[in-house]
């Protein structure tokens, strides 16, 4: 059995435990993207067979931590539901018993209601989400249930000072959170830990960052302690690339490790940051995060540092760093004369003495800890909010950004290929589409929580080209011809040839319809030796009413026409009977 350094049950055990899990639950997954750019460099994609959309990503110092990283992630991710949060759950979900949690707790939305109530969050984290935008209940409405009747769905969190239960949005999670603070472990105190070591980590990171502090570097002699980050360390350098290991401690005060490489052949740099209170376990996350998905030919594509730290700090360009660490790193990160001293720091000590730690320090910075546990897959899951700490996004994404923004345009959108209704009906379509202001770029499957299947007309829709099909449905050939335009423009490298072809002719038809000099059966014949004879019927099909919304299929509320999007729903069930069956 291989035990790994930070966890309290050897790897292959771990495996075992979660591969037992998935056949239970009859739920197969998919290896796939093994990488090891480094001889103690792994990392890996797995993924629901089923349903690929569901997926995890590990990584490790061997194969086999990669693996249990990958089963921890997919496990923590399907437990809390976050592999769901970009999605429409149909409306038997919508309807059922409970749509998210056995535990969850429904608010109505009253008319002319102003204010949060009392019975979601409390009256501080009430101020903190709401002192920067005017929210409301309706954008906390979430996007899986997407039910403004039902009205808002929260879940409790307990308060790790004092055992208050406190309700958060699912919503709310949703949009400002994402995977930070997730975590998954052998017992309760290894994923708190991981939890609670993610935070800290990025709320470093994001401070390093934001204020462009310069970091010491850990001394040589420390780094050959750990014969095995030391080599990796080694190995990487070369052929124009340089790579520096700094203390990203802030004095001693966090258990943080910055790794930067340099890119010599191009003159950019990109930083991984790890954290965990055995310092051994940072640096060797912070080496296997440098390179998770990566192999040295992909070292080519990132930005140069700048001196700009308006840009820097731009909320854009933290996110990117968040994402997959492609954001622009501040120049002043590098001045000769660093902001800390080094620090040897290490916290090392039981799981629960790390856990105890790590709560200290963070409560030292003044903000409260709330946690939920998921354990009713039989792991140990977790998800740790720090409010005012460990959001991913800004709070006013909660109005400006939500993802809840297309509920109010499923029905209608998903059941437009299937309508029969005057022009002028279309008409008032196309205006309601263009007063909501939704950019030509949008992902219509997106705002809609639908997940596609491939290669299906829905899959790379935007919304510019279904104002171009519901112009000429309206017959409104000038807008037809600028939607059309702006498609070609957008998706030209996307798109097929056929539909290529589709966009091409439907421009030239309106050419002739909207400019006077021009009779379009002048030209027919061209048309049809530029486009052939089929894309020509179809476009003036289009044109003059006989056909509409090019190929989409219709659906409805239960996703009837979209087989990805049914699979996935049928996963989400499997876990939601796993609850039913689960007794606290």
């Amino acid at each position: 059995m291989t035990q790994i350094l930070g966890k309290d049950a050897p790897v292959e055990q771990s495996i075992a435990h979660f591969e037992e899990i998935l056949k239970k639950l009859n739920i197969s997954v998919t290896e796939s993207n093994w990488m090891n750019p480094l001889e103690d460099v792994y990392s890996v994609n797995l993924s629901v067979t089923s349903c690929p959309t569901l997926y995890s990503n590990g990584k490790g110092s061997s194969r086999l931590a990669a693996r249990a990283s990958a089963y921890g992630e997919l496990f923590e991710r399907l437990a809390t539901h976050m592999e769901f949060s970009d999605y429409y759950l149909g409306l038997d979900n919508s309807n059922a018993p409970f749509v998210h949690f056995k535990d969850e707790k429904w608010t109505n939305i009253e008319e002319n209601q102003n204010q949060i109530p009392n019975e979601i969050l409390n009256a501080s984290l009430r101020k903190f989400y709401t002192q920067e935008c005017d929210l409301t209940l309706e954008n906390l409405v979430d996007l899986q249930s997407s039910s403004y009747s039902r009205g808002v769905c929260s879940i409790p969190f307990t308060n790790a000072r004092n055992g208050e239960i406190v309700y958060f949005p699912v919503n709310l999670l949703d949009n400002l959170y994402g995977s930070n603070g997730m975590s998954e472990g052998n017992s309760e105190y290894e994923a708190l830990v991981q939890g609670l070591s993610e935070i800290i980590e990025r709320h470093v990171k994001r401070e390093i960052i934001k204020k462009g502090l310069a970091l010491p570097a850990v001394p040589d002699e420390i780094l050959q302690k750990y014969e095995k980050s030391y080599k990796s360390l080694k190995d990487l350098q070369g052929d124009g690339l340089k790579v520096v290991c700094y203390d990203a401690s802030l004095g001693g005060k966090f258990p943080v490790v910055c790794i930067v490489m340099f890119n010599q052949r191009n003159g950019t740099c990109f930083a991984s940051f790890g954290a965990h209170p055995i310092f051994e376990v940072a640096l060797d996350r912070t080496i296997t995060e440098l390179m998770q998905g990566r192999s040295f030919s992909d070292l080519d594509n990132f930005d140069e540092p700048d001196f700009d730290l308006n840009k820097t700090s731009d909320i854009v360009n933290l996110e990117s760093h968040f994402v997959d660490s492609t954001g622009i790193l501040p120049m002043q990160m590098f001045r000769k004369i660093p902001d800390y001293r080094f620090v040897a720091w290490d916290f090392s000590g039981s799981t629960k003495e790390q856990y105890k730690a790590l709560r200290y320090m963070i409560a030292k910075l003044g903000f409260d800890i709330y946690i939920r546990s998921y354990n009713y897959l039989g792991v140990y899951v977790y998800r740790t909010i720090v409010p005012g700490m460990s959001e991913i996004y800004p709070v006013d994404d909660l109005v400006y950004n939500n993802t809840n923004l297309g509920i109010d345009f499923q029905d209608a959108l998903l059941s437009l290929p299937d309508t029969d209704e005057t022009e002028e009906t279309y008409e008032s379509y196309l205006q309601e589409l263009e007063n909501e202001e939704f950019d030509n770029d949008t992902n219509v499957c997106s705002l809609l929580g639908v997940l596609p299947d491939e290669k299906s007309s829905w899959e790379n829709l935007r919304m510019g080209e279904l104002k171009c099909l519901v112009a000429l449905a309206a017959k409104n050939y000038e807008a037809a011809s600028e939607y059309a335009k702006w498609t070609l423009l957008y998706n030209n490298e996307s798109m097929s040839l056929e539909n290529r072809a589709f966009y091409q002719c439907i421009i030239k038809i309106t050419d002739c319809l909207t400019t006077g000099s021009l009779k379009l059966e002048d030209y027919i014949d061209g048309l049809k030796l530029l486009y052939g004879e089929k894309t020509v019927e179809n476009a003036l099909d289009h044109i003059e009413g006989r056909k509409r919304f090019n190929n989409l299929v219709g659906s409805d509320l239960n996703m009837k026409s979209f087989t990805a999007h049914q699979e996935l729903i049928r996963i989400y069930n499997i876990l939601k009977e796993a609850q039913s069956s689960y007794n606290d």
